[in-house]
């Protein structure tokens, strides 16, 4: 087996939490006893957890963009959203490092697919995810950030890598897509030189010029939909705070701690 790790999604979370703690209870007492009595306080644990990030998201509401329209940042919610998140990177640093020792101690386990083994890593991996997460949410409450609100100024300050097209879609582009705003701006930079020509009429300037009012108003309106105004304005404030989002930079983090998700690849999280 890869020695990779991967907290909260693989090695049996999944299907603990899909069993949920009365399925547990019912059926799995033999998987609790391999758990050595870990395992139903694992999963109420992350339930109740859960419960904690609900109250918080209703404690401090916050309303998210419209789908498709950009989040624009706002430089004290910035400060804050990253005093949040440096406050608890100590705290995924412990769930890194417990993460690499149980892997060390139990790579033979792990290597046969030992079920009793892979149970115990269920639990270990809730158990680990939860402490973290509950420093999360703590740090949450004390600065008054929900953690709808961090989530989505995460997809902000730390975009998610864009996937290649597929072949199917490799061709389709939208309206406002860079490469057609582009080819736009130089259809309107190209009747500049037009409209300079001494030697054109009064009525073909008049078509140049209602022609190019129409691409700068069209321009404009993709411009809009495409959010270019708010991105710009983005990464100036992102930029200005350059070393201090470099620093908090962590991408397994947001995948455990703000994004959390089954996965069915393993990986050990990144030395903070």
């Amino acid at each position: 087996m890869n020695k990779k790790w991967v907290i909260g999604g693989v090695l049996g979370v999944v299907g603990l939490l899909g069993v949920g703690v009365a399925g547990l209870v019912a059926t799995g007492f033999w998987a609790n006893r391999q758990m050595e009595g870990t395992g139903v306080e694992a999963v109420m644990d992350a339930q109740a957890l859960a419960q904690r990030f609900t109250e918080l998201n209703a404690r401090y509401a916050f309303t998210p963009p419209p789908a498709g329209q950009v989040l624009k940042l706002d430089e004290a919610r910035l400060d804050t959203y990253l005093a949040v998140r440096e406050a608890t990177l100590p705290a995924y640093a412990v769930l890194a490092k417990e993460s690499v020792t149980f892997v060390q101690q139990h790579s033979a386990g792990l290597d046969r697919r030992d079920s009793r083994t892979l149970l115990k890593a269920a639990a270990a991996s809730l158990r680990m995810v939860a402490k973290a997460q509950a420093v999360l949410a703590t740090n949450l409450d004390t600065l008054k950030m929900s953690p709808l609100e961090f989530q989505t100024l995460t997809t902000v300050v730390y975009p998610p890598p864009v996937a290649p097209p597929t072949p199917a879609l490799a061709n389709v582009s939208q309206p406002s897509a860079p490469e057609n705003l582009a080819l736009l701006e130089q259809q309107l930079a190209a009747l500049t030189p037009q409209l300079e020509d001494p030697k054109l009429g009064e009525s073909e300037r008049l078509q140049l010029e209602q022609r190019r009012a129409s691409l700068r108003k069209y321009i404009t309106t993709l411009e809009q939909a495409s959010g270019k105004d708010v991105k710009l304005a983005n990464a100036a404030l992102v930029e200005k705070h350059r070393a201090r989002v470099a620093k908090a930079a962590n991408q397994t983090f947001d995948d455990l701690l703000v994004n959390p998700r089954p996965q069915q690849t393993a990986r050990r999280p990144a030395t903070p």
